[in-house]
């Protein structure tokens, strides 16, 4: 049973992880997406 539990809480650990990851590059992207829109309309 431990073993069980502690492997549902890696899981959720990466699951985390990689929300955080994909929020970071959605943050760090979207400015540059803006700024390049804005220069291709500019």
């Amino acid at each position: 049973m431990p073993m069980h539990d502690d492997e549902f809480h890696d899981d959720s650990g990466l699951l985390a992880v990689f929300l955080g990851l994909a929020v970071l590059v959605g943050m760090s992207c979207l400015p540059a997406t803006i700024a390049w829109i804005r220069l291709a309309t500019g």
